[in-house]
């Protein structure tokens, strides 16, 4: 439901949620090894877009990115 030092968190269809750790994601495939390597989130994430990015253009199962920040545990 809520697992400690995951760092990345898909949302899927119907509102599942699979979390992962990135660096185990970026070792296993180049493209998200590339998606983790993209320009971090905004100085703030209050403003502007909140962080979001929109993947769409990187072909199926990618829609957007989007930082938030959470409490570490």
């Amino acid at each position: 439901q809520a697992p400690l030092c995951a760092d990345v968190v898909f949302q899927l269809q119907g509102g599942h949620r699979v979390f992962a750790h990135r660096i185990y994601l970026a070792t296993a495939c180049s493209r998200f090894y590339d998606l983790f390597m993209l320009e971090g989130p905004p100085e703030t994430l209050s403003e502007g877009d909140g962080g979001s990015r929109d993947l769409s253009s990187w072909g199926r199962g990618f829609l957007s990115l989007h930082w938030e920040p959470v409490a570490d545990p």
